[in-house]
């Protein structure tokens, strides 16, 4: 690959980024390359990242401009280029997030902007983020605001909470206040090839293009530019495996579906014939196949708003996939993975079937015209989708719609997706005049034409009452009956009869109660808003305690900052890729990797028997005897996705490959449990458990007034850090390991790689510069990497490298840990807590690791509430899933959650208010907790106090109350949760750090154990040095953290490791003024700062200063936080689908050492908090244990559209913590456990649905609380359905 000019374009594979065309050796790269694949192997663009490679994360997001043979223009998409195949790129413009601005020369608006409003944290989304924006403004540069949000469905962010990022975002909109961006900002460029301005299309009249690979001939690249073209290339190509390509976004979803499993791709994209528009016939539409999802959308809004169902179908395809996604991908091509899988849940084709729309299909033999079912029973080999034709109904009135309902609002599959097409008689009556279309898309089954539902309400009114009970008897009975698949049978079809419940709903809903109708229509989300407060901020401090932004915003911005994956590799460097076994409980029969060996590239395969040292990736420094992971199973496998082996190759798509071909055979397997549940039930447990107590539980219990017990479960969480698992290992010249590492925890990582080696910890340095995200993830199971990849390096005596992609992370690595919480609570008539007996169940997994698995619920199972007796016993239980592990803010949501549940069980036995029972309890100054820890400066009643008045929370029940009232299918709930957060491990962790002032200049470098890995704690050293020294920000320099530099240190985590290395800063800092000082008083006050110091040096002052701050000398003090969040959310009843209308967040953060930072990390703890609560969940195949959800398809972490419509923040002001840095709080884990209080608010607007069937007795809300699981909770039985509003309440009675 090389930079060429125009001369050099002609009859070669050509594509220009960021205004440099590039010429694309074919010996280089294969047909099956992806653009992503060639902008980061090549070097042209670091900045766009990787981490699912299948579209789902939308960190690898490029803006391109492609030719439009629709009409002969050109086109500009933001897209995935992890999806775009290189060679469809074909001279095309791409624009990545290097190609906007840097900050030597300037940034672009979308880049200062985003820098601005603080939306970048630990920035690995952030190019993301940046060119979905560039993207939607170069297709039209004055969205709504509105428009915006829906377009940032693609990038997902773990650590803002997304707020910052559509704030930056929406300044661009119209209707927002503020500048809009001038067109002429979004691009000066001109074209490399013509000098003029760039169109950004190099179009080349090619015929058809063909490509071969020069490393394997057998794979070949067509581009046919008319339908004829392409109808000799499928005669030829018939009984070849061959793909037509347009999006490539197929293998999103079925990885079978990936452009390196075919022998031939077609790249169908140039053919003028298939972007046919035709509305002039008066019956019918025609749309050509490589029409994107988009461009349908776009059209519906445009030349065929026309037809009576645009509105409802443009509205059903914005929540199809993401932007990116439907920018690129064709509806043909949607419905073609239908054709191969048809258990797809496709809700194009359902839109299609909904108007029985008709498919024109040709083949080099025949041209034919078939309906969607004939189409799925087709053989489409040879054949090619040309157009389809869509009913226009000019004659006849239909009521015309279709919904779906998924556990996520944006970029999630559909559990249920249904249309709905009847048409009836223009008088309100609802009687049906012809036979009407009911189709319904169940998850993992095939489409079902509900024929005999249709049948029965041909020439019937659909608001009489009767038709209506029958029909919904029939059609429950026609889903049953037609679903293959049993999987969640029950609440599939419940919610599909509720989606037809819904339809008849809005369509007679000039026939029915008011009290009714609302359930017909969807829930309706606003564009989110909110404020935000800083609080106090201490002018004496300065610049510490200030706003400022983020040091590395701009270089983050712009992607100039890079990452481990980023750094340009060593001479001869290789690449390795683990073997993971696919079974759990079994042992290894045989390993056979002579395939993999056998392929070109491929330098090694390693397994257990390599391991020079010894086969544990858990250090002896930090764990006991018998406290034991192998690095590489030795035998005994004890999980799904435990690594067997290493292949190590000369390129990473090699070793890839190579992994997937090594063969293992299994023997002695036994069913796996991953299932807590199963494991309390078998009494697996790995240790006899922990127990804690206070005062007397039995005689409590015993002698009060009333007794409850009851049972919560929390599940799992993936940390999501969009930076997998990375490490580059190099052999020192002198003996030894270089380890650059991904990791929280540089002196584990050491302790890991000189173990398993058979080397000493000080052979070992391990470097680390930041963290793409962490949450815990990278605390420990880094060092598993880690250690791999130091395996491969000295066994190869070459630098290696090994990357994650997210299947393989998401099988290798341990999740938060699974909870069940068995409870005996004793209180009296007012609700006052006398005692509580708490059992905790906790997922450990396949190894018990006391570091990992005991989680110190402890400190945080009572919250904020005082109770005088306590008996807490902890089982460790045994499932045979990856260890768990660490996750942001371990035990204490858990725990924290757990509590809330018992006085939430409490105030509904008693039938009191909640909030009046929660207040009741609250601790007060001077209390102790259930540890024995005497509150100093508690705070809780003063925030609740102050929530509950500034948020006017009685005037705002009552209002959810009134509402309630009104409607009997949509509910709303409130609720207001306090919470104590106990900074627990300020006492327990040290860190190192050193500052160092350099003679010359004056300049100042820091070095510390900490990791910046997003929460600013850089920003926050340079912001207390520069207080402490007098010296500007912009002299001091943080060196990346290092074992050598920093020996000994902790990990960093549990929210206090700024505070330790700042007061570090500030120990240093006054150790170096105190040394400082008898040469100032020398030289005199006014003595400039460089003049001083080189003074210094000449009268050999030591001007480094070192500081170890944490346990040994309890520097900075536990504490307690103190934070109340109210939650309002409005439920769908009849679905289960709910949204947070608005969040008030009151937290106390003493003096914040930089409020802006801090307030990203409590907006982004808290929506992590909510991923937990309401969305987040690990599934496993229950006889292998192998991991299910391991990637975004499956996984659903929380988009944009989770975060609250309304979202207001504030710290409290006037708090200083008299025991902090500074006056300061840690914030970044005292968020996460109130995500669950919309949870709790979503509770509320249950008990309100169940009261109306008579259901008033307490039920418990397991985390998540995903729609599914809020459906059954519900409890809406089919005789609930009724078109009488009364019915709908006696049903039950």
């Amino acid at each position: 690959m090389e930079s060429i000019t125009k001369a050099d374009v002609q009859g070669s594979m050509s594509l220009t980024v960021n205004g440099v065309v590039y010429k694309v050796s074919r010996d280089e790269f294969p047909p099956s390359t992806t653009l992503l694949q060639f902008l980061r192997e090549s070097g042209v663009s670091t900045g766009t990242k990787g981490c699912c490679y299948r579209g789902g994360c939308g960190v690898c997001v490029v803006a391109i401009a492609l030719a439009s043979p629709e009409d002969d223009g050109v086109k500009h998409r933001s897209v995935n280029a992890c999806c775009m195949l290189l060679y469809a790129c074909e001279g095309a413009e791409v624009t990545t997030v290097e190609g906007l601005g840097s900050v030597s020369t300037g940034l672009h608006s979308i880049q200062d902007r985003l820098a601005q409003h603080d939306g970048a944290q630990c920035g690995y989304c952030t190019p993301g983020q940046v060119m979905n924006m560039y993207g939607l403004l170069k297709q039209n540069p004055r969205p709504s605001a509105k428009q915006v949000e829906d377009a940032f469905d693609t990038t997902i962010c773990r650590c803002t909470g997304y707020r910052p990022i559509l704030d930056a975002m929406k300044s661009f909109a119209v209707d927002t206040p503020g500048d809009v961006l001038d067109i002429e900002e979004l691009t000066a460029k001109t074209c490399p090839s013509s000098g003029q301005a760039c169109r950004g299309q190099c179009r080349v009249d090619r015929g058809v293009m063909t490509y071969q690979n020069g490393v394997d001939a057998s794979l070949s690249w067509l581009s046919p530019q008319s339908l004829d073209d392409l109808l000799s290339v499928l005669a030829k190509s018939a009984k070849t495996n061959y793909r037509l390509v347009v999006g490539n976004t197929g293998f999103g979803v079925y990885e079978e579906l990936g452009a390196w499993n075919y022998q031939t791709l077609v790249d169908i994209r140039g053919i003028k014939e298939l972007y046919i528009v035709d509305v002039s016939p008066a019956s019918h539409v025609t749309l050509g196949a490589n029409l994107t999802i988009a461009d349908l959308i776009a059209k519906l809004d445009g030349d065929l708003s026309d037809l009576a169902y645009a509105d409802t179908f443009r509205r059903h395809l914005k929540l199809v996939a993401s932007n990116t996604i439907r920018n690129v991908g064709s509806w043909a091509g949607n419905i073609m993975v239908k054709h191969a899988y048809p258990n797809f849940a496709s809700d194009v084709f359902t839109l299609l079937e909904t108007v029985e729309a008709r498919l024109n299909i040709v083949s080099h033999k025949a041209r034919e015209q078939v309906s969607l079912s004939e189409f799925m029973t087709s053989d489409m080999v040879g054949k090619v989708i040309v157009s389809v034709q869509l009913p226009k109904y000019p004659e006849q009135t239909r009521q015309i719609r279709s919904l779906r309902t998924s556990q996520r609002l944006q970029a999630c599959e559909a559990s249920v997706v249904s249309g709905f097409n009847f048409p009836v008689k223009d008088d309100g009556t609802c009687l049906l005049v012809a036979q009407p279309i009911i189709a319904l898309q169940l998850k993992g089954n095939p489409l079902i034409r509900c024929k005999k539902s249709e049948q029965f309400l041909t020439g019937k009114a659909l608001s009489d009452a009767a038709v209506f009970k029958e029909a919904v008897k029939i059609l429950s009975e026609e889903v049953v009956s037609g679903a293959k698949v049993s999987d969640n049978q029950d609440f599939l079809t419940s919610l599909a009869v509720s989606h037809f419940y819904k339809f008849v709903l809005s369509a007679c809903k000039t026939r029915l109660p008011d009290q009714l109708v609302s359930g017909g229509s969807d829930l309706e989300r606003d564009v989110m808003s909110g404020t935000q407060d800083l609080g106090t901020q201490n002018p004496e401090n300065f610049p510490a305690s200030s706003a400022v932004m983020k040091l590395t915003a701009p270089s983050l911005v712009t992607g100039e900052i890079k990452f481990l994956d980023d750094l340009s590799p060593y001479r001869g460097q290789l690449f390795a890729v683990p073997v993971l076994s696919t079974v759990a409980r079994a042992e290894i029969a045989s390993m056979d990797a002579s395939s993999a060996q056998g392929i070109p590239g491929v330098v090694a395969f390693l397994q257990a028997s390599d391991i020079p040292g010894v086969n544990n990736w858990r250090p002896k420094g930090w764990y006991g005897p018998g406290e034991v992971q192998e690095l590489l199973c030795s035998g005994q496998v004890l999980y799904a996705g435990q690594p067997l082996g290493v292949v190590v190759a000369d390129n990473e798509v090699t070793a890839r490959q190579a992994s997937s071909q090594v063969k293992v055979t299994y023997k002695n397997i036994e069913p796996a449990v991953t299932d807590l549940k199963v494991a309390i039930a078998k009494q697996r447990f790995h240790t006899e458990p922990r127990t804690f107590s206070a005062g007397d539980v039995k005689a409590a219990l015993a002698s009060a007034a009333n007794v409850v017990s009851g049972r919560v479960h929390t599940g799992d969480q993936y940390h999501f850090h969009l930076e997998n698992q990375v490490a580059v290992c190099s052999l020192e010249d002198t003996g030894g390991m270089k380890v650059k590492a991904s990791s929280q925890f540089l002196d584990f990582t050491q302790g890991s790689v000189a173990q398993v080696l058979g080397m000493t910890d000080s052979d070992v340095t391990v470097e680390v510069t930041r963290l793409g995200g962490g949450f815990g993830g990278k605390m420990y199971y880094s060092s598993q990497v880690a250690g791999l990849c130091a395996l491969a390096a000295h066994k190869t005596k070459a630098p290696t490298k090994m990357t994650l992609d997210l299947n393989t992370n998401m099988q290798m690595q341990g999740s938060r840990t699974a909870y069940r919480f068995d409870y005996e609570v004793a209180f009296d008539d007012c609700g006052k807590l006398l005692a509580v007996d708490l059992t905790c169940y906790s997922d450990s997994g396949a190894v018990f690791l006391p570091i990992d698995a005991n989680e110190a619920l402890e400190w945080f199972v009572d919250n904020c509430y005082l109770c005088p007796n306590w008996s807490v016993k902890a089982f460790s239980c045994h499932t045979d899933r990856p260890p768990s592990t660490a996750c942001r803010a371990p035990g204490s949501a858990q725990a924290i959650f757990a509590m809330e549940s018992i006085i939430d069980h409490v105030a509904s036995f008693l039938g009191l208010e909640h909030l009046a029972v929660r207040k009741l309890n609250l601790f007060s100054e001077g209390e102790k907790t259930m540890k024995g820890v005497v509150l100093e400066s508690c705070l809780i009643r003063d925030v609740v106090s102050q929530m509950e008045e500034e948020m006017a929370y009685a005037e705002r029940q009552r209002a959810v109350q009134e509402f309630n009232a009104r409607h009997r299918w949509k509910k709303r709930g409130l609720h207001l949760m306090p919470s104590m957060y106990s900074m627990v491990c300020c006492e327990m962790l040290c860190l190192n750090t050193t500052v160092s002032i350099c003679h010359g200049d004056g300049s100042v470098v820091v070095t510390h154990g900490g990791v910046d890995m997003g929460q600013g704690i850089n920003t926050k050293v340079v912001q207390v040095c520069a207080l402490k020294l007098g010296v500007p920000v912009e002299k001091i320099r943080v060196s990346p953290s290092s074992t050598v530099s920093s020996p000994n240190g902790w990990f960093t985590g549990a929210s206090v490791t700024s505070e330790l290395v700042c007061m570090g800063v500030i120990k240093c800092c006054e150790e170096l003024t105190e040394r400082i000082q008898p040469i100032r008083d020398c030289l005199g006050d006014s003595t400039e700062w460089d003049a001083l110091v080189r003074q210094c040096f000449f009268e050999m002052v030591d001007l480094t200063a070192y500081y170890r701050s944490g346990a040994g000398n309890r520097s900075v003090k536990n504490y307690s936080c103190y934070s109340v969040c109210c939650a309002e959310v409005e439920l769908d009843v009849l679905t289960g689908q709910y949204q947070v209308l608005q969040v008030d967040y009151l937290c106390d953060s003493g003096v914040s050492l930089n409020p802006r930072l801090d307030l990203g990390q409590l907006e982004g703890g808290f929506m992590l908090g909510c991923g937990f609560f309401l969305l987040e969940s690990m599934t496993f195949e229950p006889d292998s244990g192998r991991a299910l959800s391991t990637g975004t398809w499956t996984y659903k972490p929380p988009m944009a559209k989770d975060l609250p419509i309304k979202f207001n923040a504030k710290f409290l002001r006037n708090s200083p913590n008299p025991v902090g840095v500074l006056g300061s709080k840690a914030v970044g884990e005292t968020p996460v456990a109130s995500g669950a209080c919309p949870l709790f608010a979503l509770k509320r607007a249950v008990e309100a649905a169940r009261s109306d069937v008579g259901m008033t007795e307490w039920f418990p809300m397991d985390a998540p609380a995903t729609v599914q699981r809020v459906h059954a909770v519900c409890s809406t039985p089919l005789r609930h359905m009724s078109l009488c509003a009364d019915d709908t309440v006696k049903a039950e009675k």
